[in-house]
């Protein structure tokens, strides 16, 4: 029986912790906060900002590039020392004598240069930035659905604490009932109508029942952490939902599973990024077009800008074999998106499983509320009885106890069957749900 009960109550969590004040939450409190402080959201926000700073990046394929360098030298090296001559513009005819071109004088040379390079056709950049906005798409599209995600997490644990707090009732209604049975027993005892075994039964079950409400205790203190690191909040806070629970209203039970949720449409967007992948090692294959220009002073002295010159220009290049790099990338890429279109495939048939699933979970859920309602009744009706008979005398203590923990155990059993209820109809939700 213990066993049996203790599976009915416990919950499954992912965070241990402590608490330390009651606080009454609101589920759509909770969604908010979330919402709003949640550390996965941040990080999904740091992805789609630095995605933007990728895409910002490009503009480089489109906008000049302008530096300036000044660059000082000293050297009696023949071949230098006559082109710096020529670049500061004081050849003279003495110049041209051999003596002075094999042993040239040491010379001071600084050239001050402006240098500009405009980019003007390269198609590899175009596809480029069209990847980088459908992976910004797909990155707010995977924030919105971790978002979603977040909240079906909220509404779990919710629902999972509403669960604790009820069968916390019925586990102090059963205590109540012990200590009565308990304080009817040891009267019996005293008018020699019950036996020590008798009072040490009902001891020994008011216990179990005692041991019950820890382990309730413990699991809420448990689900408030996670509520709490959901929050994105500290954990030192018990959490009292204010509303009870009872069964959901499912809005819409013959929905449909769409593929306009923000899950698929972040795998399409991620599909349409890949396909521009494609299209940049395409366009690897065809020309460049980029101009350059540049203007220089050159001078013997450190500040001087005695003579200046200029030169502009513009680069044809085209790389017409290099080695079948190229080709093999273009290969790559296609498979790689070969590839993620049939994951995505495979996904979106277990997510139409999962629901499916889920509906019959629905369904199932709905029946065993029927079920489990009529028991707790009857366990109830037939508790009262014994009880009746037992202060009579007409029962004995076993089966008494016997009732009582049938009571109880049906009790949690009922508030179970809404729990597991209320959490297929989350997830049918979240499954058939759509992108804003």
């Amino acid at each position: 029986m213990n066993a049996r009960f203790l599976k009915l109550i416990t919950v499954s969590v992912f965070t241990v912790g402590s608490a330390f004040a009651q606080q009454p939450l609101q589920l759509q409190e909770a969604i908010e906060q979330m919402k709003q402080n949640n550390t996965q959201l941040k990080v999904q926000q740091h992805e789609i900002d630095f995605s933007n700073a990728e895409l910002s990046g490009t503009l480089s394929g489109f906008l000049p590039k302008i530096s300036v360098s000044h660059t000082g030298f000293y050297t009696n090296d023949p071949l230098n020392s006559f082109g710096f001559k020529l670049q500061q513009k004081i050849v003279t005819q003495a110049d041209f004598n051999p003596v002075l071109l094999n042993n040239p004088d040491e010379m001071y040379h600084f050239n001050t240069k402006f240098l500009v390079q405009q980019p003007i056709l390269n198609f590899d950049v175009f596809s480029a930035r069209k990847a980088l906005k459908e992976k910004i798409k797909a990155t707010e599209y995977q924030k919105e659905f971790a978002e979603e995600m977040l909240t079906v997490e909220i509404k779990n644990a919710y629902t999972n604490l509403q669960f604790l707090y009820e069968a916390k009732k019925a586990v102090l209604k059963g205590i109540s009932a012990y200590q009565e049975v308990l304080r009817n027993t040891k009267n019996m005892q005293e008018q020699g109508y019950a036996k020590p075994s008798d009072v040490l039964m009902v001891q020994v079950g008011l216990t179990e029942v005692q041991n019950k409400q820890i382990e309730i205790d413990n699991n809420i203190s448990n689900l408030s952490d996670y509520l709490s690191w959901l929050m994105g909040k500290k954990s030192n806070e018990i959490y009292v939902p204010t509303e009870e629970l009872t069964q959901k209203v499912l809005l819409d039970p013959n929905s449909i599973f769409s593929e306009n949720r923000a899950d698929i449409l972040a795998m399409k967007s991620g599909l349409e990024a890949q396909n521009k992948m494609v299209s940049i090692n395409k366009n690897g294959l065809l020309p460049r077009l980029n101009a350059f220009g540049e203007f220089n002073y050159n001078d013997k002295d450190i500040g001087g800008f005695g003579a200046n010159g200029f030169m502009a220009g513009v680069s044809l290049s085209w790389d017409i074999f290099d080695g079948n790099t190229t080709l093999n990338k273009i290969r790559q890429s296609k498979i790689t998106v070969e590839k993620a279109q049939t994951e995505m495939q495979l996904y979106i048939e277990k997510n139409q499983l999962e629901l499916q699933k889920a509906k019959r979970d629905l369904t199932s859920n709905q029946a065993k509320i029927t079920l489990t309602k009529t028991a707790k009744e009857q366990a109830g009706e037939t508790l009262r009885i014994l009880e009746n008979r037992y202060a009579q005398g007409l029962e004995k203590t076993s089966d008494v106890l016997v009732s009582q923990t049938t009571d109880l155990e049906k009790q949690v059993n009922y508030l179970e069957a809404i729990k597991d209820y209320n959490l297929s109809a989350i997830q049918i939700e979240f499954l058939t749900q759509q992108s804003k």
